[in-house]
Formats: C-alpha cells, sequence, structure tokens
C-alpha cells in the first residue's frame, strides 16, 4: 500500500471516529429541552418569552376521618406571569373564604429568573429574605470501603408502573384543556395495608399558553385536593409586581444548591 493511500484511509478513520463521539444537534437540542420542563405547574414553562398572565388558584383540601367527619380547607393563590417568565405569587390565609373578613396576605412569593433571584416577602412586619437562583450542584458518588464494599444493597419495593388514561376535551374557564387521568395502585401489603390502595390524579391543561387549569388529586390515605384556576386575564402584569418596595428589610440568605440526582 503506497503513503498516499495509507494517509488518506487514517484520516477518515479519525474524522469517523470524532462523529461518533458527537452527539447530533437535534439530539442536544432534546437534552436542552427536556431537563428545562417542570410538570404540575400552573407555570409549567418558565423560559422567557412567555404568554403573560395573571389568575386565581383556588385549592380545596378535604379529609374524611374514620366517623366521617369531614376536615376542609380553602386555599388562595393569586398568580401573575410575565412575559419574561417572572413569577409572583400571593398568598391569603383562609380569612378570605370569611363572609364579613378582608381578605388576609399572608406571604408573596417572586421568581426572577432574569436577575437569577428569588424572593420571599412577609407583608405583615414588611420583611423578606433574598435568594439567589443556583444551578444544582453534581452530587458526588461515594466509594464504597471496607466491608460496606462486599455487601450488596437491598432492592426496594417497586410499585406497578401508574396507568394513563386520556379523558379528551372540554371547555374551562373558557378555553379549550385536554384531560388526563394517573392511576396508581399500591398492592396489597406493600405497605402493611390488608387491601390495594388506589390513587387517582386528573389533570387537565390548556394548549396555548400550557397552563394547568384544573387538578383533582384523591389518596386514600390523606384526602381530596381539588384545584382549579379562575379569573384568569392575559395581559402583561404591572412591572412593579416584580419589584421589592423600598419599605421591605430584605435579608440575603447564602444559595444552596440541590445536588443533581444521579445518573444511572
Amino acid at each position: 500500500m503506497n503513503n498516499d493511500l495509507h494517509r488518506f484511509l487514517v484520516a477518515v478513520c479519525l474524522v469517523g471516529l470524532v462523529l461518533i463521539g458527537l452527539p447530533s444537534a437535534a439530539q442536544q437540542a432534546a437534552r436542552t429541552t427536556s431537563s428545562g420542563i417542570t410538570a404540575g405547574a400552573t407555570d409549567a414553562q418558565s423560559a422567557r418569552g412567555e404568554t403573560p398572565y395573571s389568575a386565581d388558584e383556588i385549592t380545596v383540601r378535604t379529609q374524611t376521618l374514620a366517623d366521617g367527619t369531614k376536615i376542609t380547607h380553602h386555599e388562595l393563590i393569586k398568580i401573575y406571569r410575565d412575559n419574561q417568565g417572572r413569577t409572583r405569587r400571593e398568598y391569603f390565609t383562609r380569612a378570605w373564604e370569611s363572609p364579613g373578613e378582608p381578605a388576609s396576605l399572608d406571604l408573596i412569593t417572586i421568581e426572577d429568573p432574569v436577575a437569577g433571584v428569588n424572593y420571599d416577602l412577609y407583608p405583615r412586619d414588611h420583611t423578606g429574605r433574598k435568594t439567589e437562583i443556583q444551578k444544582p450542584a453534581p452530587s458526588p458518588r461515594p466509594q464504597p470501603t471496607g466491608a460496606s464494599a462486599n455487601v450488596m444493597p437491598a432492592h426496594p419495593v417497586r410499585l406497578p408502573r401508574p396507568t394513563h388514561e386520556d379523558l379528551g376535551t372540554q371547555v374551562i374557564e373558557g378555553m379549550e384543556a385536554k384531560g388526563e387521568r394517573i392511576t396508581t395502585i399500591i398492592p396489597e401489603g406493600s405497605q402493611d395495608n390488608d387491601r390495594p390502595i388506589t390513587i387517582t390524579r386528573e389533570m387537565w391543561y390548556s394548549a396555548t399558553p400550557r397552563l394547568l387549569l384544573m387538578e383533582n388529586y384523591n389518596d386514600p390515605r390523606h384526602g381530596e385536593i381539588v384545584m382549579h384556576l379562575t379569573n384568569i386575564v392575559f395581559d402583561e402584569p404591572p412591572a412593579e409586581l416584580f419589584r421589592v418596595p423600598a419599605d421591605y428589610t430584605v435579608k440575603e440568605l447564602q444559595p444552596v444548591a440541590k445536588p443533581e440526582p444521579e445518573s444511572e
């Protein structure tokens, strides 16, 4: 084999090895997209350039005791989101549901991915806490030492995979919503239960923008939770809602990065 042909074949092999080791642009884009999605929240999309809106999130929690007594709690959260992905939530105490009593604003949270900070504000004494948003830190993988290196880890009890059921579509708050029911069955004896436990979760999402408009979560161990959005307005909220008022004393906390889950 002459030298020119030999050099050509070597070059082709090296280029092939480099291409094999590099993921395609589509794979990289898919990884980036999937890592940035948070499911099961009214602000399911958190990237910039979103549809701005405001809404009231009303949640009713009902627990039934063994004698049939029902304990019901109502919660109200006012939500505001701008087109840059900044979100403000106002948490009201249960006084809002009592006739004749004014609503009591207990807590305000501001999530600002543009500035990279989160705020917890307490209107009662005009104080707050500021925390920088920090990317998750990789969790160190512990190395087994001594006798523990020879001990096989115990296998956790694996529950059956939940089943997914398409509930079709319906109109909620004037928007077409697509529903899904997720059912999980805890087998008899897996949690010292003498019969299977069925847990259901129904979720209704609008398509554009993607909002969780209604949710019904039923777990016999804890009760039923029903959430729905109302008073939805698709308009840019006032910019001052995402700023800390000048009369608040804010303490800056050190950011604590949560470890990333270990990859299998």
